[in-house]
């Protein structure tokens, strides 16, 4: 989940039909390459086998798709196009470990916003779009616990449905909330969902709240250990395609060039080496301007800060043992917090700051002294003190996979980090086959494109894939866990080439990548105006 502050208008269309990562780079929020973080997410805590891989050879000369970015999106690709390919040789490029950005660094939560934006995006885009836009949010709950059980990794993952809880604590900012949400209901029907409203001490009876919560709305949602999503089903995809898929860490993409007379393909410039493909996949989000500079300015990176923390000796009332999630809008104009809870080991509160922490973000990706002691201090006054309890004392490890003693700190918070996301500048996540003037590069001949044998004669042989180009999913404004999946997915289907007429029914169109629209989202974006996400509640 993530918040957009002011910013600078930015530049229009490169020239260059070259983009290079490391001329890109800028001081504060970075917009070029992947940082090595400064900061330790509790979630990759152990590591996995996967996450840094003994093998440091050179990259491959070649790969038929190449996919730059190891989160939820490089997955749900790698996923969709090995199991639905026809043995194409895929490499990710992975600029730091395996899951370490935004994905192994966020909340936990599949808590999509829905009453929140609809009338907005009912007003931008028309009815039937704002409706198959909050169906597109809402399918990723059960996508992903589908996905989950059919890896096996369902309670390795900690994959669940819960109990997800609007926390309000201004009265104004409620009752926005409760009529927006009546008409999200009356337009949506039967696909809104079960939705229930409790207001005063209903509220704060029902959750064990503050007696300063005005009221809350609960409905189903859900949470997940991102981190070991992720990294469970990329480790399962190179066990079954050893020879079609591989994994470079530490081999950032510092330049794609297009192709030449010599050379028909893209050729990529990496720390690890040089490497051609006729498809380049960017599924890095935040940093897609890096390779793309006409997006920059419509992807806006957002620094927010994470907690890992000890609950107070009461709280298990409130949160159930990790079967609820919360989100707190304390203030019409302060944004959100949002929290989930571990359900098991030392119970931990995954906290997070969502406007907070954008607006100081320290030097060098730390997260801010005013973000830090926000979200240090926050929960005892969102539960109140009766709820919160006595503080916990650290438990003695009795499990050898905690191998994390010894990293966190002994007190409330365990543990405090930062992650880069990103802020569509309309709203939307940017989605499919990047237009050639977007990209602003050439694309390879459809010669390039990868080929297979016929199944009628090993003579013949047949495209295997969707002519080539480059591909993008990203720009999830914060909300990459009900938008990244299913994105992904569909871009893999479109690069294989395969009929769209079922993912047309569930894929908003307003999220492709078209030149018109990327002028259309720099020349409309205001800064100083929130945007997409919860935050819209606040527009009062």
């Amino acid at each position: 989940m993530g918040n957009c502050v002011s910013r600078s208008k930015q530049p229009a269309f490169p020239v260059s039909r070259s983009s290079s990562a490391e001329k890109n780079m800028g001081s504060g929020i970075p917009d070029g390459l992947p940082i090595a973080e400064p900061t330790t997410s509790f979630w990759t805590i152990p590591a996995t086998p996967i996450a840094k891989p003994q093998s440091q050879g050179n990259l491959p000369s070649h790969a038929d798709v190449v996919i730059i970015g190891s989160g939820i999106s490089g997955a749900s690709f790698a996923r969709t196009l090995l199991e639905r390919g026809d043995s194409l040789h895929v490499v990710m490029l992975e600029a730091q470990d395996v899951c370490s950005g935004a994905t192994g660094r966020n909340g936990g939560h599949i808590f999509p916003a829905t009453y929140h934006d609809y009338e907005d995006l009912k007003k931008r885009v028309g009815e039937d779009m704002a409706k198959k836009m909050m169906r597109f949010r809402k399918a990723h709950l059960d996508e992903i616990l589908a996905i989950a059980a059919e890896e096996g990794i369902t309670e390795y993952t900690q994959c669940r449905a819960v109990e997800g809880v609007d926390v309000y604590f201004d009265k104004p900012t409620f009752k926005e909330a409760q009529r927006k949400l009546q008409v999200y209901q009356r337009d949506m029907g039967e696909y809104a969902g079960l939705y229930t409203c409790y207001e005063g001490l209903d509220a704060q009876e029902k959750f064990h709240l503050s007696p300063l919560a005005v009221g809350c709305i609960a409905t189903r949602a859900g949470a997940i250990h991102p981190y070991r999503f992720v990294t469970s089903i990329l480790s399962r995809l190179l066990r079954d395609y050893p020879k079609e898929f591989e994994i470079h860490i530490r081999a950032p993409c510092t330049s794609i060039d297009e192709p030449t007379s010599s050379c028909p393909f893209y050729r990529l410039t990496t720390a690890r080496g040089v490497i051609t493909t006729p498809h380049v996949v960017h599924l890095t989000n935040a940093y897609a301007p890096a390779l793309l500079p006409a997006l920059k300015g419509a992807i806006l990176p957002i620094r927010e800060t994470m907690t890992a923390q000890r609950p107070g000796r009461n709280l298990h009332a409130s949160t159930l043992r990790g079967g609820r999630s919360f989100i707190f809008f304390d203030s019409p104009r302060k944004g959100f917090d949002y929290l989930t809870q571990l359900p098991e080991g030392e119970h931990e509160l995954m906290f997070g700051a969502g406007f907070e922490s954008s607006t100081d973000s320290g030097a060098n990706a730390m997260y801010g002294v005013h973000s830090a002691a926000h979200v240090g201090g926050a929960m005892p006054i969102y539960f109140g003190a009766e709820s919160w309890g006595a503080e916990a004392l650290p438990t003695t490890p009795t499990d050898e996979q905690d191998v994390g003693a010894g990293l966190w700190a002994e007190g409330r918070v365990k543990a405090i980090w930062s992650g880069l996301l990103s802020e569509s500048a309309d709203g939307m996540p940017w989605v499919g086959k990047v237009h050639v003037n977007v990209a602003g590069r050439n694309v390879p001949p459809a010669s390039s494109a990868p080929s297979t044998l016929s199944s009628n004669t090993e003579k013949l042989k047949s495209v295997a894939t969707a002519a080539p180009g480059e591909w993008i999913a990203a720009g999830y404004s914060g909300e990459g866990m009900v938008h990244a999946w299913l994105s992904s997915k569909a871009v893999a289907l479109m690069l294989l080439g395969e009929d769209l007429t079922e993912v047309k029914t569930w894929l908003p169109e307003l999220f492709s990548v078209t030149e018109d629209r990327v002028k259309m989202a720099k020349r409309t974006f205001k800064p100083d105006v929130m945007l997409s996400g919860k935050r819209r509640v606040f527009s009062l």
